[in-house]
């Protein structure tokens, strides 16, 4: 597995267990994070408000419950690491808020240095 590819795994991870110093230590001081459809975001600080849930990206419902990611697929060209696949977010009432995802990681000097994010409900699910 290529250190980008491998950089990108141990990312998805540390947000799941709210692994701020990990995820943190993967990704550039002026990183961008943009979720399709909504502002994007910068910088290492802001990011750490996203992983805390205290930022407006994360549903509401979802409390302190971490995303689950199931990776499909990874292709890496260049300087990006494309992943798709599915994500399972637990929600306080007992429910789950799933999607698809496909996310674009971009790295600058072994770094991760942008995350542009794209999120569809799977096919049935209601919106």
């Amino acid at each position: 597995m290529s250190e980008y590819k491998d950089t990108v795994k141990r990312y998805l991870k540390g947000v799941q267990n709210a692994d701020h110093e990990l995820v943190l230590s993967l990704v550039t001081n002026d990183v961008l994070l943009e979720k399709k459809g909504r502002p994007g975001i910068r910088g290492k600080e802001v990011l750490r408000a996203v992983i805390d849930g205290k930022d407006g990206f994360v549903h509401e419902d979802t409390g302190s419950h971490r995303p689950v990611h199931r990776i499909e697929r990874m292709v890496e060209e260049g300087d990006t690491v494309v992943v798709s696949g599915s994500v399972v977010i637990p929600l306080v009432n007992g429910g789950q808020l799933e999607a698809l995802f496909s996310d674009y990681f971009t790295f600058s000097g072994g770094l991760i240095s942008g995350l542009e994010s794209y999120m569809i409900p799977p096919a049935g699910s209601r919106s």
